[in-house]
């Protein structure tokens, strides 16, 4: 077994469309560290345009790609303004399923440094991973599909995640809060 700089490594996404961006930075997390913990954010919302999926598709989807190469956990919101706060929730969950946490991984957008006090900080260390060669969103990929453009979404997600398109497709549709665009035309499984 390779030895790796840390012991245990954090991720934290809403996977509301897990994507190549996504996975740039797990797959970070997986090169540097003995352990990830990968939470899921959001978990207790679903049903709507920008969180349409459940906590248990997003892990069914997150274990397709990564199989048991990580720990995933959900991690509801908190529903405070206080980032120090929400820094103390995120790692105390953490605390809950690894001993201790070495290293948080994230995208060069995110302002998760924010969320933790200067005293905390000292004992995390940040790897931000530049997901600008991976220009995609979640938001875009859930337009893709419920605008019906597969080719375009197949291109940002990895193959795994191909058999899920009809599936999301039609939770999205029944959500329904974009307008509709006529009738409703799924994919043949390749």
């Amino acid at each position: 077994m390779i030895e790796k700089k840390y012991k245990n490594a954090l991720v934290l996404g809403r996977f509301q469309m897990l994507h190549k961006g996504h996975e740039e930075i797990i797959n970070e997390a997986i090169n540097q560290a003995q352990n990830v913990l990968v939470f899921i954010g959001s978990s207790d919302k679903s049903n709507t345009f920008d969180n349409p999926f459940t906590y248990e598709k997003r892990c069914e989807m997150l274990k397709a790609v990564f199989d048991d190469k990580i720990i995933i956990k959900p991690l509801p919101d908190l529903g405070v303004g206080n980032v120090f706060k929400w820094g103390d929730y995120v790692l105390d969950n953490a605390l809950k399923y690894l001993d201790s946490v070495n290293l948080i991984v994230e995208g060069i957008e995110s302002k998760c440094e924010l969320w933790f006090s200067d005293e905390i900080k000292k004992s995390l260390d940040f790897i931000k991973v530049d997901r600008s060669i991976i220009d995609i969103s979640a938001t875009k990929l859930r337009e893709y599909l419920y605008n019906n453009e597969y080719t375009l979404w197949k291109n940002w997600v990895n193959p795994k995640l191909y058999k899920y398109y009809n599936e999301l497709r039609l939770e999205l549709i029944k959500i329904n809060t974009l307008p509709s665009k006529g009738k409703i035309i799924l994919i043949d499984e390749e």
